[in-house]
């Protein structure tokens, strides 16, 4: 009988490639809004997951002390933060030797010049700012063995604004009240592009480097690694509600929030899709109608000869799925097309999971065997000798 089915879908072919072509369009809009779903929940894990466990501190105090000691070794003390490491921030109006300009770009003078601000941390603790996965796409991180050394780890986005390479100078001044003293730190390398503005923008400096040279232990931030991903937000509010003259944040909190204004945009975007495919499912109801008007001679030919009710109610509903089928394929190819495309002209990947091609094409079924069921009734109850007469 699938033969036979195969053949009466294409009877009328116009008809049937229309309704194709609206099962194909709900179908690939769903999967192509699925795709990107999943492509910005794998970014958002890639650039978050690293710092997932992470607790960003920062100083709420009115004075200019910054976090104290007695802060810190409060919070080391709790028994669900692993570690705690400390940040301090330089603002500097910037000058550089070396790179395009060539020279050594001083201070004032009317001379060009760029603001930037140096993070100081223990090199041993980038990895709590940057990630562990992410790497260098010229020279090196900073190492232990950089602590106390005039270098800087830049990246990306300061790296290209600022136009610094591996190997120039970039010149930081103390003043105080009657001299300027300048020191010179190198650039040792430049962090890949993340899509993090925290990282790209950054530029990181020894922090006992900085103290040395400002002769000033000043702690500005912190970041606090908890022993677990799934009480970051738990110790988060603990630190707000017990510890005086500082702010807790965390990533997962923010990554939730952007998720979770994502689920919401997503939701509406899925009702247009939902709509486009019940339109398809009404579009294969009223093929599968006019098929069974146009043919109830030959059907009641079949009855008359010993077609069951049960084999004319099978026969329809498989030229029904063939043609959700035939329409659940092509909206896959339509699907895996449109995420091509993104692909080629952003610099966002959407991700086509198994699991979700399983989804469109059951779904595109589903919806064909559900729209059917109703035209393979009506043949089903078709009286041959009634319908022998009219015809």
């Amino acid at each position: 009988m699938l033969d036979i089915a195969l053949k009466n879908v294409f009877r009328q072919k116009v008809r049937s490639i229309l309704t194709i072509a609206g099962i194909a369009m709900g179908i690939g809009l769903v999967l192509a809004l699925g795709s990107i779903g999943e492509g910005l929940n794998q970014q958002m894990a890639q650039q978050f997951g690293n710092v997932g466990a992470v607790i960003d501190v920062r100083d709420e105090s009115d004075n200019s002390v910054g976090i104290s000691q007695d802060v810190i070794d409060e919070l080391q003390s709790w028994p669900e933060i692993e570690s705690v490491v400390p940040i301090g921030t330089y603002r500097i109006t910037r000058g550089f030797r070396g790179g395009e300009f060539g020279g050594r770009m001083m201070f004032g003078g009317g001379g060009p010049s760029s603001s930037l601000t140096f993070t100081g941390i223990n090199p041993d603790d980038q990895d709590y700012m940057i990630g562990e996965d992410i790497n260098t796409y010229e020279g090196r991180k900073l190492d232990s063995s950089d602590d106390g050394s005039t270098v800087v780890l830049l990246g990306h986005s300061t790296s290209e604004n600022q136009n610094l390479n591996v190997g120039d100078e970039i010149e930081y001044q103390r003043r105080t009240n009657q001299t300027t003293e300048s020191f010179y730190f190198s650039v040792v390398g430049i962090i890949e592009e993340t899509g993090d503005t925290n990282i790209d923008s950054a530029a990181y400096v020894p922090l006992k480097t900085m103290h040395e040279i400002e002769d000033d232990d000043r702690i500005t931030a912190l970041k606090v690694k908890v022993t677990d991903v799934n009480i970051v937000e738990n110790v988060s509010q603990k630190i707000n509600d017990q510890v005086e003259d500082v702010r807790a944040s965390s990533f997962l909190t923010m990554v939730r929030q952007i998720q979770s204004s994502l689920e919401t945009v997503q939701l509406a975007v899925y009702g247009i899709g939902a709509v486009s495919i019940i339109v398809g499912g009404l579009g294969i109801m009223n093929t599968m109608i006019m098929s069974v008007m146009e043919r109830r001679r030959e059907i009641g030919v079949m009855k008359a000869i010993g077609a069951t009710t049960t084999m004319i109610l099978t026969q329809v509903l498989q030229e029904s799925a063939i043609l959700s089928l035939i329409g659940g394929i092509v909206g896959l190819t339509l699907g895996c097309l449109s995420m091509t495309l993104i692909i080629q002209y952003t610099s966002f990947s959407p991700v086509m999971t198994p699991q979700l091609m399983a989804i469109g094409l059951g779904f595109s079924i589903f919806l064909g065997m559900g729209a059917g069921l109703y035209p393979a009734w009506s043949a089903s109850q078709l009286d041959p000798i009634e319908v022998l007469r009219y015809e």
